[in-house]
């Protein structure tokens, strides 16, 4: 999997260029977002980089939020967490996959890491990191795959009292996630 694509951000004003590329024994993520939160002196830009073992599974994550706040965490793929310096996050045990708040490349973390059959449902916790704030918290999610028509297949995601439906490619990268992001054809 070798993939160039742009999605628009369509609460506000901005869109994000993204790659993912596998190499021999992992996945490279990488994501430039650029956005305005409110108005327009409020525009932020945000680098990220996830390394993915061939299962999905969060290794390392590197975010830059406007080229100076920094996060970087690693993880063992059964819910350890760890600071850069190696020091344990016990608030996010047990947590397997990331959602950064300002891209829908996180939704196909657990998409691609399952094999999924029409109205299974899982459930998942997440680690949260809220951009542009870097603030990271433990979150229930879930999604249940609902429908495919071609390429394309339905997933009712929900976390809290949030719900909606997503769509996804053959690859598991998101199309449409209504009134939030949508790909650029």
């Amino acid at each position: 999997m070798n993939q160039k694509l742009v999605w628009k951000n369509e609460e506000q004003f901005g869109c994000e260029y993204f790659n993912i590329t596998k190499e021999e024994k992992n996945f490279s993520a990488k994501g430039t977002i650029i956005y305005v939160e409110g108005d327009e002196s409020n525009a932020h830009i945000v680098e990220y980089k996830v390394d993915l073992d061939t299962n999905w599974f969060t290794k390392k994550l590197s975010i830059i939020v406007d080229e100076h706040i920094s996060l970087n965490l690693s993880s063992d793929g059964k819910g350890n967490w760890y600071e850069n310096d190696g020091q344990v996050i016990d608030k996010l045990k047990g947590a397997i996959d990331i959602d950064i708040s300002a891209t829908p490349f996180s939704n196909s973390l657990p998409i691609n890491r399952m094999d999924w059959v029409l109205n299974q449902e899982e459930h998942f916790e997440m680690v949260y990191i809220s951009i542009p704030s870097l603030e990271v918290k433990k979150v229930p999610q879930s999604y249940k795959y609902i429908n495919n028509k071609g390429h394309m297949r339905y997933f009712k995601y929900r976390c809290y009292d949030y719900e909606t439906t997503i769509c996804v490619d053959e690859q598991g990268l998101i199309l449409d996630y209504p009134n939030v992001f949508r790909r650029v054809k």
